[in-house]
């Protein structure tokens, strides 16, 4: 029988991927499902679906550019008698903003959000785990830009990279107490906020997707449910013994010389 969580806590669960993985996780019969995010409206409409889907839900709300957050959230989890064992790091920025002309605040939050949030949840998820001496999961949503972005983008790919970094060192580190520790590293994928950003940061409009997919194998960008469907796979058993992996979910394969002829891609060996 596969393991499956009791309860699992989802970062960023309000929209995106993070609700995806919500909704993956409900159907997968996690028994409550932990709902994290700063809107109370849509936390309390995703907590609706979740119900739905036969799982408890909780909605508690954050901030993850404050520092304190990780630990109140923890402490709120406590508060209602729960203990989570999978966590879903699945909040993250795509603020635009690059080397070339680095905007100092962005610069800050993309950090605070990207990197030092989803490490001391790791931290205060960890230790009620290894307390209790009972298993659990933790999964990294990562991105592929981790390897090298475009300049746009350059310092999310930085918080990407450093995630990924902390995403195999929590594996070894966690290793024998049971807590497997794995990340995701998504291609580019469509969600409300990925078009947002498109629209009021590049000036996209109506049919951009169909713009940059033409050459792509699926002729589209990803779904936050296909996000979501690797993200059950490494939240739940199904995925055990592996730690310390970072998955690439993408349609492309990359450093294979001459793989891109034809796709209007770049070659990146």
């Amino acid at each position: 029988m596969i393991w499956t969580p009791n309860c699992a806590l989802v970062t960023g669960a309000t929209s995106g991927v993070g609700e995806a993985a919500a909704l993956a996780l409900a159907e997968a019969g996690v028994g409550t499902v932990v709902v994290t995010g700063r809107d109370a409206g849509r936390a309390a409409d995703v907590c609706a679906r979740v119900r739905e889907l036969g799982a408890s839900a909780e909605a508690v709300l954050a901030d993850l550019s404050e520092a304190g957050a990780p630990a109140e959230i923890f402490a709120e989890i406590d508060e209602r008698g729960l203990r989570a064992d999978a966590l879903i790091n699945a909040a993250g920025l795509t603020t635009r903003t690059s080397v070339l002309d680095v905007d100092v605040a962005a610069f800050d939050e993309l950090f605070a959000v990207n990197v030092r949030s989803p490490v001391l949840l790791c931290g205060h998820f960890a230790e009620r785990l290894r307390r209790a001496g009972a298993p659990g999961t933790v999964v990294d949503v990562l991105s592929i830009a981790m390897y090298g972005g475009g300049p746009e983008i350059s310092i999310y790919a930085m918080t990407k990279a450093a995630l990924g970094v902390h995403t195999r060192n929590a594996a070894y580190a966690l290793q024998n107490d049971g807590i497997r520790v794995n990340g995701l590293a998504m291609g580019w994928t469509l969600t409300l906020g990925e078009d947002t950003v498109m629209r009021t940061t590049h000036g996209a409009s109506d049919g951009w997707e169909a713009d940059y997919a033409a050459n792509l194998p699926l002729g589209r960008l990803l779904r936050a449910e296909e996000v979501a469907r690797t993200i059950r796979y490494l939240a739940t058993g199904a995925s055990a013994p592996m730690t310390g992996s970072i998955v690439t979910l993408d349609q492309a394969a990359y450093g294979i010389r001459g793989l891109h002829d034809g796709l209007g891609l770049p070659d990146m060996d």
